[in-house]
């Protein structure tokens, strides 16, 4: 019924669509949450606010701390640590995708590359671009956006995407955010892609010269 929901509004109605998901609930794991996830993506709501469960007072969701061995912060904004189906690791993954999220999907500034992630496994892709970037960085905090278009085209990079389509789609959002000149990825892309047409040509050359040293 939500689906459908969803659905209805995004075709027929101009609402923006803020959609909330919460990580952390009780009896969830982390494959349930991806495909949860992924099924959100695919409606196109125009934003995806995703949130740890914090335990608020009064509310009984203290009931099912014992059944699911919820470990929550004990200060503010005691957000949940562990449960007895995700680990605090998994949990400080879950984290670190939602501020990247926030940062990449979120602020709207990277309409055109988000085009290239596969919307049928979002989740997926997005949480192994989280991982690189937080293996590149080491924060989630304070990166300056020049920065991240950078780190983007390399992270893409590395998780496969083809160059030439990355720093177009990068390009496009790098123009649309207003600034000027080009960025420096661009002309490191076409660098990499003319030493690759470079070596191509070589290698033709010394495959026609051996030929007709052959006969």
């Amino acid at each position: 019924k939500t689906r459908r929901n969803l659905h209805w509004i995004r075709q027929y109605t101009r609402a923006h669509i803020h959609a909330d998901l919460i990580f952390g609930l009780p009896g969830e794991d982390l494959a349930s949450f991806c495909r949860g996830f992924n099924q959100l993506y695919q409606l196109e709501p125009h934003e995806i606010q995703l949130g740890i469960l914090k335990r608020l007072r009064g509310t009984p969701l203290v009931r099912h701390e014992s059944t699911y061995d919820l470990r929550f912060n004990s200060s503010p904004p005691y957000n949940i640590l562990s449960t007895s189906l995700v680990d605090f690791n998994t949990m400080q993954r879950v984290q670190r995708f939602a501020r990247y999220w926030d940062m990449i999907a979120n602020s709207g500034r990277f309409g055109h590359t988000m085009t290239l992630l596969p919307a049928a496994s979002m989740f997926e892709t997005f949480m192994a671009l989280s991982e690189w970037l937080y293996n590149r960085t080491g924060k989630t905090h304070r990166i300056a956006l020049n920065r991240l278009f950078e780190l983007l085209y390399e992270g893409l990079l590395e998780l496969g995407f083809d160059e030439r389509q990355v720093a177009d789609q990068l390009q496009q959002d790098f123009i649309a955010g207003g600034f000027k000149g080009r960025p420096g990825f661009i002309d490191s892309a076409r660098h990499r892609s003319d030493d690759s047409v470079a070596r191509g040509h070589n290698r033709r050359q010394n495959r026609h010269q051996a030929l007709g040293n052959t006969g």
